[in-house]
């Protein structure tokens, strides 16, 4: 199967983090910024180097760059890609950037283990209906969701969160998670295993859900952002315990500017599409069609606990984590 110029698109847009899911579709075209409160006396530093990833899910903070959020609390944000999570840690470790942007799984794993010492500063992203989708080509006997049972299905990161929310919205369709197999697969690998039949379902995210759809007439099975797993939190921002301790001014006023971003993406997508070019190879006609993640306003401990239930149900953990005691106070309204 040929693949149109969309769906090349898309493959080359999807970031390496599957998060994804929409935001309101609707809003005013210009922006107001919420206001912000200002940072409690001198901030421990102004200029700080944050890790992103070129996916959707990354887009607050760059939306407080481009709507000043962050110079309204004395900060001087810079945003370093990087492709993957866990190469983050390690620069996180030494010092080469004060915070990252990741996936809660790799986090609490990390935690878990000893190697990091987590701190959240400030919540993500959150899947949403439509955003993520295991999805069947036109001419296959996939039809349902308890037609997945002994099928493969591809994931970028094997026992990381696509698995953790799957497994929970199968056997809320009385599907036999243990009963699916899951092979690593890159992105750019995604379509031609699928057309090829080295997996059966295709895991996808934004953008590929609309390209795929959009060219290939592929059909969705399943809502992995559904049911038990609605608005299951994906990334967030995250420094180490040490950095919080030594800066908790800064650590303030950086998440009052990522809530005060999620407040503006909330109801103005816009404001999202506007940046997406910048920091993913999504293009501006793509931007303005694809399905955004909820961007988290406020933080709840009661959904991120979500995450390390099933981590440590599924095994992921060698002992439960209590997620309130790894989150920064709410500073802003």
């Amino acid at each position: 199967m040929r693949l149109g110029h969309f769906a090349r698109a898309a493959i080359i847009g999807l970031a390496l983090t599957l998060g994804a899911a929409a935001c309101s579709a609707g809003g005013a075209t210009t922006a107001t910024a919420p206001p912000a409160a200002p940072a409690a006396g001198g901030l421990e530093k102004t200029q700080l180097k944050i890790a992103t990833l070129p996916a959707i899910d990354s887009a607050a903070i760059y939306v407080a760059i481009d709507q000043g959020l962050f110079e309204k609390e004395g900060l001087d944000v810079t945003a370093q890609v990087v492709q993957a999570s866990p190469e983050a840690i390690p620069m996180m470790l030494n010092g080469e950037i004060d915070a990252m942007f990741g996936n809660y799984v790799s986090m609490f794993q990390a935690h878990d283990k000893g190697s990091l010492k987590v701190r959240i500063l400030a919540e993500g992203s959150r899947a949403s209906p439509d955003s993520l989708s295991i999805m069947a080509l036109p001419d296959s006997p996939i039809k349902t969701a308890k037609d997945l049972e002994g099928k493969t299905i591809n994931v970028n990161v094997l026992h990381n969160f696509q698995e953790l929310a799957l497994a929970q919205v199968l056997k809320a369709n009385n599907v036999d998670p243990a009963t699916i197999k899951y092979v690593q697969v890159t992105f750019q690998n995604i379509m031609p295993s699928w057309t090829g039949g080295q997996i059966d379902a295709a895991y996808l995210g934004e953008p590929m859900v609309t390209a795929a759809t959009a060219s290939m007439g592929a059909r969705k099975i399943l809502d992995p952002a559904s049911g038990p797993a609605a608005e299951f939190p994906i990334s967030g921002y995250v420094s180490t315990q040490e950095w919080y301790d030594k800066n908790p001014k800064v650590a303030a006023a950086f998440q009052r500017a990522i809530h005060n971003a999620g407040k503006l993406m909330e109801n103005n997508r816009e404001v999202v599409a506007k940046v997406l070019p910048n920091f993913t190879q999504i293009d501006a006609a793509t931007a303005a069609t694809v399905t955004f993640p909820y961007f988290s306003s406020n933080d709840n401990p009661v959904r991120l606990q979500r995450v390390a239930d099933w981590m440590l149900e599924a095994k992921w953990l060698g002992k439960a984590i209590e997620v309130e005691s790894l989150m920064s106070p709410t500073t802003s309204g």
